[in-house]
């Protein structure tokens, strides 16, 4: 299938599509005869760059809305309801997400902590929030950034709905478009490991921690508090489980980022050397920890 790139002229907002939506790699967005519902879904079709078939209808031949098709009777009505226009998959965002980023757009600078609660067969996404409740009123659009793995996605949606008893939930529709980028070179696998926080200007003291994921690039570490400053060196004494016993290794590491959680601080670290035998032990537990086959 020959793909060409849609202009906004194309686009009309509340008016069935001619043409089904594709990303530059085929995938479909938007059926044929679905509608752009608002001028900012348009805007983000045309920046992200949404293609078409070069054969299929040209713009301003009105297709027929989706609701308005009608399907014959006679024996010919197999081949009507083949045509009828396929939906675009729901599942463009994964299921499962590490960490959700919500921002208010007519309100950008509002403060909004959320926790990611799960997503409902494909057509809504269920938030728990933290701080900044009262900006999200139904219909209130919001741009969400999502972390899953070695991917950012990034979307649009409004807010469809929310509870204030016994949490304070928020229900937004499932996106119709996401895009996703690679922010991570390795992925990462929930642990468990006690480890000990050595910073470099007090080497003398040291701080229990938990890791509760690791990658060959970095790990995540709960503490009870905020010990380290962003782009401070530190060292990290952890425990690894491999191949049947706890090991004692010792990784220099970086301070990324930090923010707060349940009952303290979860740090996010960078790796900037370790021996090969370090190396290889962490790849054992992250293999084992990943299958099950600690021994």
């Amino acid at each position: 299938m020959a793909l060409v790139r849609i202009a906004e002229k194309d686009l009309r907002v509340g008016a069935p599509l001619d043409f089904a939506v594709y990303t530059a790699t085929g995938k479909l967005l938007i059926n044929q005869g679905g509608c752009i519902r608002s001028e900012n879904q348009r805007d983000r079709l045309v920046a992200m760059g949404g293609f078409r078939d070069a054969e299929s209808a040209q713009p301003g031949k009105r297709a027929p809305a989706q609701e308005s098709l009608i399907v014959s009777t006679a024996s010919h009505d197999r081949a009507i309801a083949d045509a009828r226009p396929v939906a675009a998959p729901s599942e463009i965002l994964p299921k499962n997400l590490e960490r959700l980023q919500l921002t208010v757009v007519a309100r950008p600078d509002a403060a909004l902590q959320v926790e990611f609660v799960g997503s409902i067969s494909g057509t809504a996404l269920v938030v728990a929030v933290l701080t900044g409740f009262e900006f999200l009123e139904p219909e209130v659009e919001v741009e969400c950034k999502a972390l899953l793995g070695r991917k950012i996605y990034r979307f649009h949606t409004v807010v469809t709905g929310r509870n204030q008893s016994p949490a304070q939930v928020v229900y937004l529709a499932h996106p119709d478009a996401v895009t996703a980028h690679v922010v991570r070179k390795h992925p990462r696998i929930a642990t468990s490991m006690a480890a000990r926080l050595i910073r470099n200007d007090c080497i003398a003291a040291g701080f229990d921690v938990t890791v509760v994921n690791v990658s060959m690039g970095g790990a995540s570490l709960r503490a009870s508090d905020r010990y380290l400053k962003i782009g401070e060196h530190f060292k990290l004494a952890l425990r690894v489980r491999a191949e049947g016993k706890v090991h004692a290794v010792m990784f220099n590491c970086i301070a990324r980022n930090s923010r707060p959680t349940d009952g303290g601080v979860l740090i996010g670290v960078e790796f900037s050397g370790f021996p090969n035998d370090a190396r290889s032990l962490l790849k054992t537990h992250m293999f084992e920890t990943a299958t099950s086959s600690h021994l």
